[in-house]
């Protein structure tokens, strides 16, 4: 009989749009009990095959929706009980405490006055190429969020805009939820080495890196502690390349 897990990363192969994806297993999640979510996670994190590894970055992708907060708060508690750390390291809230931001500024768009917000979110639908450069260093995350969106944007652009510091955390946070982007290796080794990301989006992606980077960043000193001993124990199952 198919695992829960092997049914998921089964159904998640069939469908080819990462947004599907991570749509169908939002509303799966929201419907699991406690018990059933903890036992899918444990799974995915212990099979590892490819199919179940690209089954559980959907999962990590789909936890970060408001939607599926109450279930994944109950889970977390019952993984906490059950004395899974990984487990909980994926899917509990955390109390964070990024780096202090200071006074970010916002770029010269060459107008002769400062923009406002609605104008700078307009400039940011825009596919001119230098004028992205500028709209790359917007420090406010409404404008990010609209910037993400834009089909002009590569992927540099975005692993760039990933290792920015310092940075509004809401940023990084928004590149997380954009499925387009977060499963795309780079970006997710990006944030998850940027000091400034949300702990609950780092953790999420740990185990999403190479045996080697995630070694490297077990003892990076401006990474805080949490992410730093998940890094520890994701060396271990994560694959070497």
């Amino acid at each position: 009989m198919e695992s829960p897990a092997s049914t998921l990363a089964r159904r998640c192969a069939a469908l080819m749009d990462a947004d599907m994806r991570v749509a169908y297993v939002r509303h799966a999640l929201r419907e699991m009990a406690p018990e059933e979510m903890v036992a899918l996670v444990a799974e995915l994190l212990r099979r590892r095959t490819p199919a179940h590894a690209d089954a559980l970055l959907t999962v990590s992708l789909a936890l970060g929706s408001a939607e599926v907060d109450a279930a994944r708060t109950a889970a977390a508690r019952r993984a906490a009980k059950d004395g899974l750390p990984d487990v909980v390291a994926l899917l509990g809230s955390h109390e964070d405490a990024t780096p202090e931001l200071g006074e970010l500024r916002v770029p010269d768009f060459g107008r002769g006055r400062p923009l406002t917000l609605g104008e700078r979110k307009t400039l940011a639908r825009r596919r001119d190429r230098q004028l992205l450069g500028r709209v790359l260093r917007d420090p406010h995350p409404d404008v990010i969020q609209v910037l993400l969106g834009n089909p002009a944007l590569t992927e540099e652009d975005v692993v760039r805009l990933a290792a920015t510091r310092p940075i509004d955390p809401r940023s990084l946070e928004a590149i997380y939820q954009r499925p387009r982007w977060a499963v795309r290796y780079r970006v997710r080794r990006a944030l998850v080495q940027n000091p400034y990301c949300p702990l609950p989006v780092a953790l999420r992606l740990v185990h999403h890196l190479t045996a080697p980077d995630a070694r490297r960043l077990a003892n990076a000193p401006d990474l805080r502690a949490p992410i730093r001993e998940a890094c520890a124990r994701a060396a271990h199952a994560a694959p070497e390349h």
